[in-house]
């Protein structure tokens, strides 16, 4: 198994020994750990922070939440996380996106957790895709011999959300994420990130009434990788087309169809702009499952609706694809407090969502902007990028089944495929009943949302695949 320059030299430096570990490239940290972690062996990830212009290493168990109380009691200094998308400054032979927990470039200091000498192995990226070693603990911590082992974690399930009270979400915010200079945060949360060239272009097109295919192939062939996405989903057997497709105009023109690719296209590119982890049920993998599974489920459902309120089928999928943005926006702008998010949500899965946000951000105490929670910050970014105003409604209102306000059949629409999606473990919304009062507003059988959802299941083969194209 390849070894990153920087992790083999660490290792011969040391003479220690390792094992070759293989993992599917697709899988994050957490599933890793669900797969090869037990009771004996453990999946380390990487945290690098930075304090008065030094940078710190700290290594922990992966499903376990940095206390950083407890770590600034060591530092001594206030302290921040450093994104993932930045630490290929300080790991320049490892791919993108990997920062072993290796001190391979005269780190100020390192600090290891405490809990990972409770086990007797450890797990841990070597830089390269689909590459991990594995060894002793012994051995691990050799590697590490000016390393502090620090008592600084804490495991997501030992906390009970039931039972926090308003000023315990406070606390809680403090203990799991790293100081943050207010007026920093609210200069970052007004720098939204611009919506890309291509996402504009797309939006152009949709405005314009005599647009056709070969205007969006035009667009879409300016980024290779969305252009290979869109022939490629256009080949699967989600369609079942027989012949040829060799181009975009072509997947356009005899599969997908003007208004679905231009809504693909809208999403995948949008997407690109932010940069987020992709562990967890809130991570990008996750996150794409979803919104893939939610854009199909509610164009299908689009089209069973009354026509006195049947969304556009279209709008219907693009609100189904992008209706979450508002946690993409959180990890990309806000990385420590949606980590704590998404360990919280991971370990209260049945959990409301809303509930949670409550406990992570701080939501109604009123600090700061964040405290709005990801669906209205997700309705913020997308008003912002000049979405349509449907898909801007159902961001932002997809949890709340009482709105009836303008273009409330969207939100309802998303409210369901969500519950829908929920009963088979998919997305935020976990849940083991269908919300009939949702399908009584949109005058929809509820045999008929259950029918479309087996239907959609029954393919999940080729949604994975698709899924997993939107996240690369």
């Amino acid at each position: 198994m390849k070894l990153s320059n920087q992790v083999a030299k660490q290792f011969n430096q040391y003479h220690i020994q390792h094992h070759d570990v293989a993992v599917n490239k697709t899988y994050s940290l957490e599933d890793i750990q669900k797969k090869l972690g037990n009771k004996q062996q453990v999946v380390l990830r990487t945290v690098l922070i930075s304090s008065n212009k030094k940078i710190t290493l700290v290594i922990v168990p992966v499903d376990e939440l940095i206390d950083f109380n407890s770590l600034k009691n060591c530092a001594e200094n206030v302290i921040d996380i450093i994104p993932l998308a930045d630490c290929k400054t300080f790991y320049p032979s490892c791919d993108a996106g990997i920062a072993p927990p290796i001190n391979t470039t005269g780190f100020s200091h390192t600090y290891i957790a405490k809990s990972i000498t409770g086990y007797d192995d450890v797990i841990f990226e070597t830089g390269k895709v689909g590459s991990m070693a594995s060894m002793s603990v012994k051995d691990f911590c050799k590697l590490h011999p000016n390393a502090a082992i620090s008592d600084i974690t804490v495991t997501s399930d030992h906390i009970n959300i039931s039972q926090i009270d308003e000023t315990e979400q406070i606390q809680l915010k403090q203990k799991f994420t790293p100081d943050n200079d207010k007026k920093a945060s609210l200069q970052r949360l007004y720098k939204l990130p611009p919506l890309p060239d291509i996402a504009a272009r797309i939006i152009q097109l949709k405005n314009n009434p005599n647009a056709d295919a070969k205007d969006l192939a035009g667009v879409i062939e300016k980024d290779p990788s969305l252009t290979a996405q869109v022939i490629r989903y256009a080949k699967s057997a989600f369609f079942n087309y027989q012949g040829e497709i060799n181009s975009v105009h072509e997947a356009i023109s005899r599969v997908l169809g003007f208004d679905l690719v231009m809504n693909m296209a809208l999403g995948l590119s949008a997407g690109k702009t932010l940069k987020n982890p992709p562990d967890g049920p809130l991570g990008l993998n996750d996150f794409w499952k979803h919104a893939v599974y939610s854009a199909a489920l509610a164009q299908r459902l689009s089209h069973k609706i009354p026509k006195e309120l049947r969304p556009n089928s279209n709008l219907a999928y693009l609100a189904g694809l992008l209706h979450n943005f508002g946690f993409l926006l959180l990890g990309h702008l806000f990385q420590p407090e949606f980590f704590l998010l998404n360990k919280l949500y991971a370990a209260n899965l049945k959990s409301s969502i809303v509930s949670i946000e409550k406990h992570a951000l701080g939501m109604g105490s009123g600090q700061n902007a964040i405290n709005m929670g990801h669906a209205e910050l997700g309705s913020w970014l997308l008003d912002n990028w000049k979405i349509p105003p449907e898909v801007v409604v159902a961001t932002k209102e997809h949890h709340n089944h009482d709105y009836d306000g303008e273009h409330a059949h969207y939100a309802a629409l998303i409210a369901l495929v969500d519950n829908a999606l929920g009963m088979h473990n998919i997305g935020d919304n976990r849940s083991e009943n269908l919300n009939t009062e949702l399908c009584k507003r949109l005058k929809i059988d509820a045999e008929v949302v259950t029918s479309e959802l087996e239907k959609l299941i029954a393919e999940h083969e080729q949604m994975d695949i698709m899924a997993e194209q939107f996240a690369a």
